[in-house]
């Protein structure tokens, strides 16, 4: 009996204990908003991830905003660094050899050639999988460009895409009593109007445009750089002469060649009408000092008469994690970070153009940028962006050397069959010195 009288309350009591040994179990077991939803295979251990910079742009405090910022609040066991290409030594093969290079890359789609011909290219197929995270929350047009650089690999992920526009500056049109230029007009429609402003007025020269890079009106007629099969250059063809027409419409007005000078800046010539990147608006206007130096407006960038509607090339700046990376989990967990909902809004309210399908992004961009405040911002998504051509890791030389037809019109009055065999020809010498 006395041992069932002290029997009872111990079991009594270690009943009571057991079940708060249990709620307190349970207790820390609760994870917190912070990390409810982390991957069990990042780990919980301080790690740096170093992200390299090479082609596109990203300003010191786009990196703190949406990058350093963001990651610390979920991961705060996670350093960011950024390496940017500009530092001496610090060239992708230079890195590779030094066993230093970065976990992730930002960049832009005509770089990725330079990190396919280095074989450092992780897939990110698996780790999507292994995420599961959802590719449908994409517009179509950024992921189909990463899978056309490779179709056995996803070799990145959009972060923000770049689309054009026309800029104008109404104080010319007003000066002259033309009319402003309107959304969805054509090369020809818009060199017609120009021809009437290049002039000299009172000993002032007025450019009615500049139609900028010949590359970059090629690309709206998706015209092929470089052949991958043959390695050789796709320039003496008829598509290229039809682009060289353009320019040469241009570059024969009266007055539009000063003293050699054939290249016009909006901000600081007196150039009626000027077709630019988003990115390039944006870092620009931006600047109120810049801003208010013009009476400016937008309208979409001219077509090609034959490819109405359509854009540039696609122009992505994107994500990609290095193959030689120790800590590919904590990367793509960045990446995931940067690509969600809320730090994708703050990148598009402040002049970012979002890469996923939600039409909230497009409805909001640069809606925290005072400078763009009424001014037409659906004039950058009026065309349809075109495919990238046959990808060649000789692509951006050749594009460069195509560019220099502007000058050889402009400069060295030269025809346009002869300009296209002399290109043709310098960019095939050029791909055989380089193996």
């Amino acid at each position: 009996m006395n041992k069932r009288k002290v029997l009872v309350p111990f079991l009594s009591l270690l009943m009571i204990l057991s079940g708060c040994s249990g709620k307190e179990t349970n207790s820390s077991q609760q994870e917190s908003p912070k990390s409810k939803d982390i991957p069990a295979s990042v780990t919980k251990d301080p790690v740096t991830i170093k992200m390299y910079h090479k082609g596109g742009t990203i300003s010191d405090e786009e990196f703190k905003n949406y990058f350093v910022e963001p990651v610390s609040k979920k991961y705060p066991n996670i350093t960011l660094e950024l390496v940017r290409d500009s530092a001496k030594g610090n060239s992708p093969e230079e890195l590779l050899t030094s066993g230093n290079f970065p976990d992730l890359i930002y960049t832009s789609n005509p770089s990725i050639p330079i990190y396919q011909d280095l074989d450092i290219i992780e897939d990110l197929n698996p780790l999507i999988k292994k995420n599961g995270f959802d590719l449908s929350r994409f517009q179509d047009t950024g992921l189909e460009m990463m899978k056309g650089y490779d179709s056995k690999i996803l070799v990145g992920l959009p972060l923000t895409m770049n689309m054009a526009a026309m800029i104008y500056n109404k104080d010319i049109f007003d000066k002259f009593g033309i009319p402003y230029p309107k959304d969805m007009m054509s090369w020809d429609d818009a060199i017609a109007i120009a021809k009437k402003m290049t002039v000299v007025d009172n000993g002032t020269s007025y450019i009615g445009i500049d139609p900028w890079r010949v590359e970059s009106v090629g690309s709206q007629m998706t015209l092929p750089i470089v052949d991958p099969k043959t390695n050789k250059a796709t320039i003496n063809i008829e598509g290229w002469g039809h682009v060289l027409n353009l320019f040469k419409q241009v570059t024969d007005m009266p007055g539009y060649v000063n003293n050699g000078k054939f290249d016009y800046d909006f901000f600081k010539d007196n150039l009626a009408m000027a077709p630019m990147w988003a990115t390039d608006l944006v870092g620009k206007l931006t600047d109120p000092t810049i801003a208010k130096l013009k009476n400016w407006e937008l309208v979409s960038i001219p077509y090609v008469n034959g490819y109405e509607g359509k854009g540039r090339n696609v122009d992505t700046h994107m994500l990609m994690i290095a193959k030689v990376s120790k800590h590919k989990d904590e990367a793509f967990a960045v990446m995931k970070e940067v690509l969600s909902d809320e730090v994708q809004m703050a990148m598009a309210k402040a002049g970012r153009i979002s890469p996923l399908k939600d039409e909230s992004f497009k409805k909001n961009y640069l809606q925290s940028n005072a400078s763009f405040s009424g001014k037409n911002l659906e004039a950058l998504f009026k065309l349809t962006p075109t495919q990238l051509p046959a990808h060649s890791k000789y692509e951006n030389q050749v594009r460069i050397i195509i560019r220099g037809a502007k000058q050889k019109l402009a400069v060295d009055r030269k025809d346009i069959n002869t300009i296209l065999r002399e290109l043709q020809e310098e960019a095939d010498k050029w791909i055989e010195s380089h193996p």
